[in-house]
C-alpha cells in the first residue's frame, strides 16, 4: 500500500514538473523565437514600398512638420515633399550611387556622383532594416503593436542614437518610426499615413 502511494505521488510530481517545464521553458522560448521571426518577416516585406508620411523634425528652437511621399525598391529610392508650400515639389532621388535633387519652383536640378552614404537616409525604412541587421535590437509588444528598437553602437550622429519602429500586428504594416538622440529625446517622428508594399 505504501509503495503504491509513493508511486502515485511520484507520478503526480513528475506530471506537475513537466507542466511547469512546458509553460515556463519551452513556451517562453517559442514566444521569443516566434516574435523575432514575425518581426523579421514583416521587415523583409518592407524592403520595397511606397508611402505617404508625415515627418516632424524637432530642434532646440523649433518644430517643423512635412508631408512627404517615399518610393523605395531594390536599387532606387525617392522622396517627394508635398508640404509646406515653400518646399513643395522638392525631390530627392538616389539611384546607382548618384544623388539627384530637383526643385521645380526654382528650376534647380543638381546631381552628386558617388553618393553611396545617402543610402543610410534615416527617413527610410530600408535604413532601419540595415541597422536592425547590424546593431543590438530590443523587441517589445503591447496588444496592438510590436515595437522594434535599434541602438546604434558607434556614435557617428549625436542626433540619432536609437530608432524605434512601431509595427501594427493586425495589418503587418509600420505605424511610425521615432528617431531619438543620446538623451532619448525624440528629434524626428515619421508617421505612415498610407503605405503599400510592392
Amino acid at each position: 500500500m505504501n509503495k503504491k502511494i509513493v508511486f502515485i505521488f511520484g507520478i503526480i510530481c513528475i506530471i506537475i514538473f513537466l507542466i511547469f517545464y512546458y509553460i515556463f521553458c519551452i513556451t517562453g522560448n517559442n514566444i521569443i523565437r516566434n516574435q523575432n521571426e514575425f518581426v523579421e518577416d514583416m521587415l523583409k516585406d518592407l524592403e520595397e514600398y511606397e508611402a505617404n508620411i508625415e515627418v516632424t523634425i524637432r530642434s532646440n528652437k523649433n518644430e517643423n512638420t512635412y508631408s512627404m511621399y517615399q518610393i523605395v525598391d531594390e536599387e532606387y529610392s525617392k522622396l517627394l515633399v508635398n508640404s509646406p508650400e515653400n518646399v513643395r515639389g522638392l525631390e530627392i532621388e538616389l539611384k546607382d550611387g548618384k544623388l539627384k535633387m530637383i526643385n521645380e519652383k526654382t528650376n534647380m536640378e543638381k546631381i552628386y556622383e558617388n553618393y553611396e552614404t545617402i543610402i543610410n537616409n534615416d527617413l527610410f525604412i530600408n535604413s532601419f532594416i540595415d541597422e536592425y541587421k547590424k546593431y543590438e535590437v530590443e523587441i517589445s509588444e503591447n496588444e496592438v503593436e510590436i515595437i522594434v528598437k535599434v541602438e546604434r553602437e558607434e556614435n557617428k550622429n549625436i542626433y540619432i542614437k536609437s530608432k524605434e519602429l512601431y509595427l501594427d500586428k493586425k495589418t503587418r504594416l509600420p505605424k511610425k518610426l521615432l528617431l531619438k538622440d543620446n538623451s532619448q529625446n525624440i528629434n524626428t517622428s515619421i508617421i505612415y499615413t498610407d503605405i503599400k508594399i510592392k
